[in-house]
């Protein structure tokens, strides 16, 4: 496992789980139920992408929603999201929750440029899991490595976001979807998931997760549960 590009919003790790994790990773995603999703932004001409149910770790190993389950990767992703505090902040205070959904990309799918912010969310995460992954078969992560838009012109802000990524002086890092590459984004990041190519032999296979703050009452137990899986998780990969 080896931090191979860091930017000011996001950090790319590659090789990033032992091969035995990475195996029942893969299978647990192969075990889970996927659905037929349309775009939230523009279904016309993004395409389809397929779903797994997700599931949430509050702390304590615990999850809600029933898939797509448990797994030791699930404590490598919060230990690496534990070590980089300037993309999500610190475990307890800023965040307290991470959640896990299994996504499919198929060739000739996408998803425009967008940013996750709101929803008390410090950043998410990105696991690639397929076997396999030419460089032609497209599906890149292009994140526009700038802070986010904090104004909008004309009420339509998917329109701005293009706007910003079009008048950038800087050009967006395309992260070309290789197996077992984890990818950090910082909440409100400017980003979108390239089209994948018509050669493409099979979907674009993911681990995709949101870290955020609970805002239930019940914020400071799951808080202190999962820090004690944080620190559990750090002290079994030493």
């Amino acid at each position: 496992m080896q931090v191979t590009q860091r930017g000011g919003r996001f950090v790319v790790v590659d090789d990033f789980l032992d091969a035995a994790t990475l195996a029942e990773l893969r299978r647990l995603m192969e075990r889970s139920t996927f659905s037929e999703v349309d775009s939230v932004l523009y279904p016309e001409t993004d395409g389809k992408a397929f779903r797994s149910r997700g599931t949430y770790v509050k702390g304590g190993g615990q999850g809600e929603d029933g898939a797509p389950g448990r797994s030791r990767a699930f404590e490598r992703i919060l230990q690496q999201v534990v070590a980089e505090p300037g993309i999500f902040g610190t475990a307890g205070q800023d965040w307290d929750r991470a959640g896990f959904t299994f996504w499919r990309y198929p060739a000739g799918s996408r998803l425009s440029w967008h940013n996750d912010a709101g929803g008390g969310r410090t950043g998410e995460f990105i696991v690639f899991l397929h076997e396999e992954w030419r460089a032609s078969w497209g599906g890149e992560l292009m994140i526009l490595d700038e802070e986010p838009v904090t104004s909008v012109r004309d009420g339509d802000f998917l329109a701005q976001m293009e706007l910003q990524v079009r008048e950038s002086a800087s050009s967006p890092v395309a992260i070309v979807p290789r197996p077992n590459r984890l990818v950090l984004v910082k909440a409100g990041t400017v980003h979108q998931i390239n089209r994948v190519d018509p050669t493409a032999a099979a979907p674009r296979r993911t681990l995709t997760g949101f870290i955020s703050k609970q805002t239930a009452e019940s914020g400071a137990q799951a808080r202190d549960a999962l820090l004690r899986l944080v620190d559990r998780s750090a002290r079994e990969g030493q």
